[in-house]
């Protein structure tokens, strides 16, 4: 930029005029690009006021380097352009008037008051990419994000059934919103764009690596299966700490957030058993049955239901199939002194013996 000094109207419209053959040469179609750009250098030696507006327009670009992928879109013709029904010809003025409206609305963006300030700012934290994903009664999907160097196939998103989550992916951020179940991440890395999954208890931040987060309603489990997450806990009431506590998590490490903030011990584990589901499998180690039966339920057309807050606090190990969720209720009397009730609408009541 010019050190923030004044420009006089003459000068900004000639700094629009080399704005708009600027513009044209990034983004016009076939021959019409090399044509502006031939312009654009005819046009910026004809004078050194020309040669100075040239300048501060090729800085307000640079200033906005990612824009012209964003635009191009807006600028290209269609395969066959040259078409000779009048129909066609129409059809083709109509774009050829869009493209115009774009260009100014870009050159009116490259303004200097808004690239000097707000308007950098506001364009970087524009979101390139959102969606929502979420999973029935025993679906499981896999997702994979254009989050790749240069948009290309990125991280790989294996969500359980009964999850919901919503991504949305920015210049500089990749952000995942999750409002239940379990997600296996695969994280593409990208030590510009950290990538952070914030659930209702914590947040967790990546840069690439796979872990698995799961949220049954109970505590919110972290598992890092390789790689290195950070765990952001929120500031508590009342805390002279304005951060929140951040706890590290490395290769086969487990955290365990309540739905009160607070963190249990890190400890080491099969992590890679939080994601089994992905195989068929359910496994359980040590897990409260309340958090176990929220996994189970999500197999099941008719839940598993707890009668009593002692049987959601009793701990559940074992390694269970997935489509065979009846199993598991007739073992677990074996497991725990419990008894289950069948009842007409096809769910199942645990009740202590």
């Amino acid at each position: 930029m010019s050190g923030g000094m004044a420009i006089g109207a003459p000068r900004e419209r000639l700094v629009k005029r080399a704005l708009a053959l600027i513009l044209e040469g990034e983004m016009a179609p076939g021959d019409a690009a090399g044509q502006a750009r031939t312009a654009f250098n005819q046009w910026r030696v004809k004078s050194a006021e020309h040669a100075a507006a040239a300048q501060e327009a090729r800085q307000r670009w640079d200033a906005l380097g990612g824009m012209a992928n964003d635009l191009r879109a807006h600028f290209d013709e269609p395969e066959g352009a040259l078409m000779a029904s009048a129909a066609a010809a129409a059809a083709s003025s109509t774009q050829r008037q869009q493209r115009r409206k774009m260009l100014f609305s870009a050159i009116g963006l490259l303004g200097a008051g808004l690239v000097a300030g707000r308007g950098v700012q506001w364009y970087r934290q524009q979101p390139l990419w959102r969606a929502a994903y979420a999973t029935r009664t025993s679906q499981m999907l896999k997702v994979t994000l254009a989050d790749g160097r240069s948009g290309a196939a990125g991280s790989q998103l294996d969500l359980a059934p009964q999850s919901a989550i919503d991504v949305t992916l920015y210049r500089q951020r990749r952000f995942v919103d999750m409002a239940r179940g379990e997600v296996r991440f695969e994280v593409s890395p990208d030590s510009d764009r950290p990538f952070e999954v914030r659930t209702r208890s914590a947040t967790v931040e990546v840069v690439g690596t796979a872990f698995t987060v799961r949220d049954r309603g109970g505590p919110v489990t972290v598992g890092v299966e390789h790689g290195h997450v950070r765990v952001r806990l929120p500031v508590r009431p009342g805390s002279a700490d304005t951060q929140g506590e951040v706890i590290d998590l490395r290769k086969g490490e487990l955290l365990e957030i309540g739905s009160d903030g607070h963190a249990g011990t890190v400890r080491q584990t099969d992590t890679a058993a939080l994601s089994a589901w992905r195989g068929g499998w359910l496994v359980f180690e040590n897990t409260p049955l309340g958090d176990a039966l929220g996994a189970i339920n999500s197999y099941r057309a008719q839940p598993i239901v707890t009668t009593n807050t002692r049987i959601d606090a009793m701990r559940l190990s074992g390694r269970f199939r997935t489509n065979d969720s009846d199993g598991l209720v007739a073992v677990l009397p074996t497991i725990l002194p419990l008894a289950t009730e069948q009842r007409t609408d096809g769910s199942v009541a645990l009740r202590l013996r």
